[in-house]
């Protein structure tokens, strides 16, 4: 009796196994779990996009641009205060030169919101700056660009000029910065002058 009892229960057993294989495939759970999956990979997606933009946001807030008083002192003034037809004049165009190539450096304008640039341009031309100021900027301004294009044309040429100015030395340390030709032309390219500045 106690055989028979062993058999059926071992068949019972095995019936009722392959009655679980046979179960239909919840498809309610499965389908949750694609959703959580599918919600988990989303949420990283956009997390890492948010990242990049913190980071992208983070490197353009910390170029800073200069004020007002800094383009006028370190760049308007210093073109606007070189003395032409007097003894010398070509070594204080390459002083001149050097020293508004620095402030190019310094600021790294390649880099920079070109709006704002041009926005802290213009406060600085009509804020700050007489009319003399600007005229003055105006007289030797295209001086300096067509001196530097000519250094970034051939600076072996010209290398001799910044020698007897005693900048030579300066002026090879700024080349070695990271766009040294791309932060000058940058702040050339959108400097202000009597003919621009109401465009």
């Amino acid at each position: 009796m106690k055989k028979v009892l062993s058999i059926l229960l071992t068949a019972f057993l095995a019936m009722s196994l392959l009655a679980a294989c046979d179960r239909p495939v919840n498809t309610e759970v499965n389908d949750g779990r694609e959703q959580l999956t599918s919600a988990v990979a989303e949420a990283k997606t956009a997390k890492a996009g948010k990242t990049t933009a913190k980071a992208t946001a983070t490197e353009t807030a910390a170029i800073a641009l200069p004020t007002p008083k800094e383009f006028q002192n370190a760049y308007f003034d210093v073109i606007g205060g070189i003395e032409k037809g007097t003894s010398g004049s070509s070594l204080k165009l390459a002083k001149a030169a050097t020293e508004v190539f620095r402030f190019a450096q310094t600021f790294e304008f390649a880099n920079c919101d070109i709006d704002a640039l041009r926005d802290v341009m213009l406060e600085t031309w009509e804020g700050v700056l007489t009319e003399d100021e600007r005229a003055n900027f105006d007289e030797n301004f295209m001086d300096v660009v067509t001196f530097l294009d000519g250094v970034e044309e051939d600076y072996d040429a010209n290398a001799g000029i910044f020698e007897d100015a005693g900048v030579k030395a300066d002026f090879d340390q700024l080349l070695k910065h990271k766009n040294a030709w791309e932060n000058w032309n940058t702040l050339k390219a959108h400097t202000l002058t009597m003919g621009n500045s109401d465009s």
